[in-house]
């Protein structure tokens, strides 16, 4: 009797595993395969590893669906290295991707930096904050980061 007590719960448990694993691998599947529906994106970003990370962003978003408008507000002290060499060739890319790079010219004139000097597809306003409530009002997904 024990014996089939202990085989009945082996098999329990065995068949508990495998629905366990299929659940999680379906989870996954689900998470790993994103789709968004809409065709306007904003994101604000204040740190380098942040804009690096909503470029590689927006150019996944534009190349599956070549319709999406997306743009990437900066602010704060990291308008200081927007002519750093080493960020040059992926802001370059972004704005070869399509995506729009808008800077907040309040950040630039207190960091002592010029729109003029920045690359030429640099858009300023005068407020990010107020820049990004705009794009919401036009129905823009914005994420601030």
């Amino acid at each position: 009797m024990k014996k089939i007590v202990l085989s009945l719960a082996l098999i329990l448990s065995m068949n508990t595993i495998s629905f366990a694993s299929t659940s999680i691998s379906e989870s996954t599947e689900s998470v790993l395969f994103q789709e968004t529906k809409g065709k306007k994106f904003a994101i604000l970003v204040q740190s380098t590893k942040n804009l690096r990370s909503s470029i590689m962003t927006a150019s996944e978003m534009i190349k599956d669906n070549p319709a999406v408008n997306f743009e990437i507000v900066i602010m704060g002290q990291m308008v200081q290295e927007l002519n750093n060499a080493e960020l040059k060739p992926e802001l370059d890319a972004a704005d070869k991707a399509g995506i729009k790079l808008v800077v907040c010219e309040f950040a630039l004139k207190v960091y002592g930096v010029e729109l003029k000097d920045l690359p030429s597809y640099f858009i300023g306003t005068p407020n990010a904050h107020k820049y990004m409530f705009q794009l919401q009002e036009k129905n823009y997904n914005t994420l601030s980061i």
